[in-house]
């Protein structure tokens, strides 16, 4: 790093030390903003579940949920993984997991680049843009957990020398935890038939629900169910994805009958998608795909769109591509423009479904890329 700046010149130092202070300034003003809010840490349902509650049958019933956000709809075993938090006050936990959350947001830019080969100087532009986009500043504001879902989501794809790829694989496995994301590696690993891998993601969360079930003294079947009972009776509906769009338009009654057709059309378009980039060796171009299609199929707040990360870093390092400059455009604009053009329009019907369409599109066109790529 050092070495880095003192091979500028006068003039890119000034440019350079100017541009750190406004990302500096930007990520200040978000962790104060955090520290004041982090509504969104699961310290609550944590706190039920060690104490040999079964949280999920506790915040159905009574709805008990702790400032109106800590809604313990996640896989079992991130209230193991949180177990820490429970030695810690709430005012003492939003300071740790703000920590935990800038350490991630740096790493992961620089784990991606650093897997790519991107210059020092690339490396650095991509992680300001990271650090001052709305999804991070939103996740810090939150306390939002969705920074740390990307990282294990993103592990399998990424070079890490002090971890094995079994190890990778088992870690990776944590991104499960929340269905709406994790569920396109297990997808994933399910199409390219790699069913060793597919077993080592799953180990934690078979853990998870065992011990949990142990913990809380439940019956595995009812265990089993009871994050899914979250699914069935919330309605779900946030951004302009295909399950909000089917909830709003087509299975407006919220029935089991309804959430299956709505799954299974939504996890034959994965597949699909994910068939069409399967023979792939670029291992960035395979991650930027697993980590949007998410976006476009299932309900996410706007801070899950940190996942857009691999997409802005396939795009710049390959920028003299047609389709990368639009791997760049679509990436800056939710990074950056989104929120205010969606304010500027307050109409979700219009703004939400023409973004589905865009997306739609951009992922039909860039699996086409990557297919043509592989015929070379």
């Amino acid at each position: 790093m050092f070495s880095f700046f003192s091979q500028l010149d006068v003039k890119k130092k000034f440019i350079f030390l100017f541009l750190s202070s406004l990302v500096i300034g930007f990520v200040i003003q978000s962790i104060f903003k955090g520290l004041n809010n982090s509504c969104d840490i699961l310290w609550q349902p944590t706190n039920i579940f060690w104490s040999g509650i079964n949280h999920y049958e506790y915040q159905l019933r009574t709805r008990d949920i702790f400032l109106g956000c800590q809604k313990g709809q996640y896989g079992h075993f991130i209230f193991i993984l949180f177990y820490p938090l429970t030695f810690f006050e709430w005012e003492n936990v939003k300071i740790l997991w703000m920590i935990v959350n800038i350490i991630l947001a740096i790493s992961i830019p620089i784990f991606i680049c650093r897997s790519n080969n991107l210059p020092t100087m690339t490396s650095l532009l991509i992680l300001g843009i990271f650090l001052t986009s709305h999804p991070t500043r939103m996740t810090f504001n939150l306390g939002q957990n969705s920074l740390m879902i990307s990282f294990f989501l993103m592990l399998p794809f990424i070079t890490l020398n002090y971890i094995n790829k079994n190890t990778s694989l088992i870690l990776s496995g944590i991104s499960y935890v929340k269905y709406s994301t994790g569920y396109i590696l297990f997808l994933n690993l399910l199409v390219e038939k790699k069913y060793k891998e597919l077993f080592l993601t799953t180990f934690l969360t078979i853990f998870g629900w065992l011990f949990y079930s142990y913990y809380t003294e439940t019956n595995l079947i009812e265990s089993f169910i009871d994050p899914f009972k979250f699914i069935i009776i919330d309605k779900m509906v946030r951004t302009g994805d295909l399950y909000s769009i089917m909830n709003i338009y087509l299975l407006k009654e919220t029935n089991l009958l309804n959430k299956i057709i709505q799954l299974s059309s939504i996890i034959f378009l994965n597949i699909y998608f994910l068939y069409q980039i399967k023979d792939t060796g670029d291992k960035l171009a395979k991650l930027a795909v697993i980590c949007i299609l998410p976006l476009i199929f299932m309900p996410h707040g706007n801070y899950d769109y940190v996942l857009l990360l691999p997409t802005l870093i396939y795009g710049i390092k390959n920028f003299k591509l047609m389709i990368s400059k639009y791997c760049v455009y679509l990436s800056l604009y939710y990074f950056y423009f989104h929120r205010i053009v969606k304010h500027k329009i307050d109409n979700d019907m219009i703004y939400q479904n023409l973004m589905f369409i865009v997306f739609l599109i951009f992922i039909i066109f860039f699996c086409r890329h990557i297919k043509k790529l592989n015929h070379k």
